[in-house]
């Protein structure tokens, strides 16, 4: 496999919230997830989460102004070409690139829309999965986006992915991005004109409607109710109680 191929992999999950004791409670109800908090020195408090054994993503707190989200970081072959050519293609940087010893050296941006990414090369790279995703583990990762053509050409151009166009009926164009054979990500256009561009998590879970349930009953806010999509599975999207989108999903 190229480097090419290797890059462009999601292989962290950031959630920044401004009362991580709360996230960690909601997340906890909703998909079982376990929390360890760990000093990270000068980055203060980090709060690890993992469902069963596998590790799902962090929690880290939102300080100063912004608002709350996730955070999602991809591979890269060089942190520093990769921001350079997302400026190039109308990124901004949030977070300037830097080391952090035994994580490896990362960047944070938001490209023209304000989807906020991160670039990160590891020091101890992950190991491919295996297998299928298990259940509580992110399981896909898409741009929901005002601009699906200037959103193909920065991201193709920092991770190397190739595209893949299906037509999805009512809900659009949707844009498989791919390493190689393998499939990393996806691009929408937003249904809501109004809708902010991010980068979307789906959760896997046992049963939709059940945890969209449960996400309501712990204060979350309905974004998109138990739909499916043919073919592939049933989804739904709630925000949690701080603001930050989050899907559910069983294939």
């Amino acid at each position: 496999m190229s480097d090419k191929v290797k890059a462009g992999r999601f292989v962290w999950f950031e959630l920044n919230a401004r009362d991580v004791e709360a996230a960690k409670g909601f997340y906890g109800e909703l998909f079982g997830w376990k929390a360890k908090s760990i000093d990270m020195g000068p980055m203060g408090t980090y709060t690890m989460l993992t469902a069963g054994t596998e590790e799902v993503g962090g929690i880290a707190k939102l300080e100063g102004k912004g608002d709350p989200g996730w955070l999602s970081y991809a591979t890269v072959d060089d942190v520093d070409a990769a921001v350079a050519t997302a400026v190039k293609h109308g990124a901004k940087v949030q977070g300037p690139a830097v080391d952090y010893p035994g994580v490896g050296r990362f960047a944070v941006l938001a490209d023209g829309q304000g989807a906020r990414f991160a670039v990160i090369k590891g020091d101890q790279p992950k190991p491919e999965p295996t297998g299928k995703p298990a259940l509580g583990t992110v399981c896909w990762t898409e741009l929901v986006t005002q601009d699906p053509s200037q959103a193909r050409a920065l991201y193709t151009s920092v991770f190397g992915w190739s595209t893949e166009d299906k037509d999805m009926g009512p809900m659009g164009t949707y844009t498989v991005l791919k390493r190689g054979d393998v499939m990393a990500a996806g691009i929408m256009k937003a249904m809501d004109a109004r809708a902010p561009s991010m980068w979307l998590n789906y959760v896997l879970v046992e049963d939709v409607e059940a945890s969209f349930e449960r996400a309501k009953r712990l204060k979350a806010v309905e974004l998109v109710p138990p739909a499916d999509i043919p073919g592939i599975g049933r989804f739904a999207v709630v925000a949690d109680p701080q603001g930050s989108a989050i899907a559910l999903f069983k294939g």
